[in-house]
């Protein structure tokens, strides 16, 4: 028994490092499009005093939140990544995980719809964002830090806090990942 225990984690490891390999080689090629949902803010949706300019009417990054981005950071730079272009919703949990890989722009069109406060911007920002897709050149990779229903209208796939889901520039996802972390 004791020896099956032993197999099974060196498999679980090795099959946990291959993803991640296959994941960042993907990523050497500088033309893909990283969708990161933001790290761990506790709660959920957005409070009803929400105002995208205050800080402190917002849900935040917590404890885990800011462990994930450091370990985000680390990760990143052990694999040798360059993100040449970074753009982030205006909510604070998506600026403060962008920042974790440096300099970053604000763009509206990853701004969250969840909530009815914000639910009629979504076909206006699924064009806006489709548009800048389209128009990227693909110098470097791109960086999209967003929410749940961002990622989700787009990709058709709903990310978990901290996932990312690498796509090229026709939206086709080539592989996602999301780092193991304890909270």
């Amino acid at each position: 028994m004791k020896k099956f225990l032993v197999l099974f984690l060196i498999l679980c490891t090795s099959s946990n490092a291959n993803e991640e390999q296959k994941f960042f080689d993907l990523l050497k090629g500088n033309d893909k499009i990283l969708w990161l949902r933001h790290f761990s803010a506790p709660g959920g949706g957005d409070p009803d005093n929400f105002d995208v300019r205050v800080r402190g009417t917002q849900r935040n990054l917590g404890k885990f939140g800011i462990k994930q981005g450091k370990a985000y950071s680390k990760l990143f730079k052990k694999n040798k990544v360059n993100i040449k272009h970074a753009l982030s919703s205006q909510w604070f949990r998506a600026m403060e995980t962008c920042q974790f890989f440096g300099e970053f722009k604000t763009f509206s069109a990853l701004n969250s719809t969840f909530s009815s406060q914000f639910s009629h911007n979504t076909a206006k920002q699924r064009r806006q964002l489709r548009k800048y897709i389209k128009n990227w050149n693909g110098d470097g990779n791109l960086l999209l830090c967003a929410h749940y229903v961002i990622v989700g209208e787009h990709l058709d796939y709903g990310a978990g806090e901290g996932e990312m889901v690498l796509t090229d520039k026709n939206l086709k996802i080539l592989a996602k990942y999301r780092l193991k972390i304890k909270n």
